[in-house]
C-alpha cells in the first residue's frame, strides 16, 4: 500500500508521561480533521478482542505501568494505520498518532513505514518537553472517565472523583490506576530507558519539532501549529 495524496500529513506527538500529549492531540485532530490514533487505547482494544497467548502477556505489562512489548505494539499499529487509510484516505486531512513510537525499535521500523506510505516530506515527529517533577503535579491533578479515556480533565471544586463525565457519556470521573505514584514511578524510568533512545534517534535522522510543553495548552498548540506551518 502506498499512499502519495501531497497534502495528506502523518504527525506524531511524543514525550514523558504528563506532557501533555493526549490533549494537544485532540485538540489538533479536531482543529485540522486528522484521525486520532492513541496507542495505548489502541492496545487495549486488541488486548480485549483477542485471547492469544502473546496478546494475553500485553495486559499484564500495561497494569504495571510497562510499554507494550516493541513487536506486538508495533504489528497493531501497523494494522490499524492500514485500515485508517483504506477507510478514510479522502475524507481526512492526515494522522495524528498519541504516543508512537515508544521504542527505538519501533521508532526505526514505524517511520520509515509511514515514509514509504505517504513520503517523507508529510511525516513529522513532535517531542513536548517537560519537567518530570511537573509531570508529577500534572498527574496528580488528572481526572478521567471511567468508561471512556478519552475524556480526561483537571480537577478543581467541581469536578472530582465520583461526579458525572461532563461529556455526557454516562460515566464518571475517576483517578487512573497509570497516574498513580508507584506505577508514575515505573512509567517515568521506562520512558528515561526505552522513549529517549527513540526520541534521539528520531532527532539524529529525521529532525524532531521540539516543543516547550510546560506552556499553557494555548501556547504549546501555537508553537506547534507555526512550527507545522499548518495554517499555510
Amino acid at each position: 500500500m502506498s499512499y502519495k495524496n501531497p497534502k495528506f500529513l502523518v504527525l506524531m506527538v511524543l514525550g514523558p508521561p504528563g506532557s501533555g500529549k493526549g490533549t494537544q492531540t485532540e485538540l489538533l485532530a479536531k482543529k485540522f480533521d486528522f484521525h486520532h490514533l492513541i496507542s495505548s487505547i489502541i492496545g487495549k482494544q486488541y488486548v480485549a478482542e483477542h485471547n492469544d497467548p502473546q496478546t494475553l502477556k500485553q495486559k499484564d505489562r500495561f497494569d504495571k505501568g510497562l510499554l507494550f512489548d516493541p513487536k506486538w505494539i508495533l504489528d497493531v499499529m501497523i494494522k490499524k494505520t492500514k485500515e485508517v487509510l483504506s477507510e478514510r484516505e479522502h475524507d481526512c486531512s492526515g494522522i495524528i498518532f498519541d504516543g508512537s513510537p515508544r521504542t527505538l525499535y519501533e521508532a526505526k521500523i514505524f517511520y520509515k513505514y509511514l515514509i514509504d506510505l505517504v513520503g517523507e516530506e508529510r511525516v513529522r515527529a513532535i517531542v513536548l518537553n517537560v519537567d518530570e517533577i511537573e509531570a508529577r503535579k500534572r498527574l496528580k491533578k488528572r481526572l478521567i472517565c471511567n468508561t471512556n479515556g478519552r475524556h480526561v480533565f483537571t480537577r478543581s471544586e467541581e469536578l472530582v472523583p465520583g461526579v458525572p463525565c461532563p461529556k455526557d457519556c454516562e460515566g464518571f470521573l475517576a483517578e487512573r490506576d497509570l497516574d498513580k505514584k508507584e506505577i508514575f514511578d515505573v512509567r517515568m524510568a521506562t520512558y528515561k530507558k526505552e522513549t529517549m533512545p527513540a526520541l534521539d534517534y528520531l532527532r539524529e535522522t529525521y529532525g524532531v519539532l521540539e516543543i516547550d510543553g510546560e506552556q499553557g495548552i494555548e501556547k504549546v498548540q501555537e508553537d506547534i501549529i507555526k512550527g507545522l506551518k499548518l495554517n499555510d
